[in-house]
């Protein structure tokens, strides 16, 4: 039986508080990992990140500060990548095979939240970090930026807004790759049965020359 993924916008706590109510049902340990933020001030980002689980219930968390695949992996009932660096991230991820192991417990049934950098990961690339007024820079020379690949040939978007689809658009003229653009307050919950939008706000698919908005408890089809 297959876990789930949510693929997070990137909002505040506040933004997020339905999609994490969602991701918190019946979870008591989570693995949190840090790995995409800028100065890797990992303790800031492990105070931040418990103040906005305890809006919800009471969860036992570990921060993951070591660059490196832990042994006790699946002994966690959830994995949460943060946001930050979408190419620092990726190359972490890469280096320490984390990307196998993800994919492998999603498709046993553990849950895995990415945000913002977390969730463009699970693209088929990470080209759409470089766009927009959230884009990133590659500070860390990444050349392989082929993503886990979650929903096949599928990039994912962040932080997204509506007057950015033709910018996207441009974007899926040179890779020839649609897009699932995913506002601050919402994610997409993928399950072996279906993507479902969660959150307060519609998701966009953006395809060559031609967009469609899925509104929240909305299986989106592609």
């Amino acid at each position: 039986m297959a876990g789930k993924v949510y693929l997070c916008g990137g909002g505040n706590e506040k933004q997020t508080y339905e999609v994490d109510e969602d991701f918190l049902n019946g979870v008591d340990k989570i693995l949190y990992i840090p790995w995409a933020w800028q100065n890797d001030d990992f303790k800031s980002c492990e105070k931040w990140f418990k103040d906005c689980m305890a809006l919800h219930k009471k969860v036992k968390v570990n921060t993951l500060t070591k660059i490196e695949l832990p042994e006790d992996i699946e002994d966690y009932d959830a994995i949460y990548i943060g946001g930050g660096n979408t190419f620092k991230l990726l190359k972490r991820i890469k280096e320490t095979k984390m990307d196998k192991k993800l994919v492998e417990l999603y498709k046993k049934d553990k849950k895995i939240y990415g945000g913002s950098a977390g969730a463009l990961i699970f693209g088929h690339d990470i080209g759409t970090a470089l766009l927009c007024s959230d884009k990133d820079e590659n500070l860390v020379n990444l050349k392989d930026t082929s993503g886990l690949n979650i929903i096949p040939n599928y990039d994912i978007q962040a932080h997204f807004e509506l007057n950015q689809i033709e910018e996207h658009q441009q974007y899926i003229l040179k890779t020839g790759r649609p897009i699932i653009a995913i506002p601050e307050d919402s994610a997409l919950r993928i399950t072996e049965k279906e993507l479902l939008v969660v959150g307060l706000s519609p998701i966009t698919v953006i395809t060559k020359g031609f967009h469609k908005l899925f509104k929240p408890n909305t299986p989106i089809t592609t």
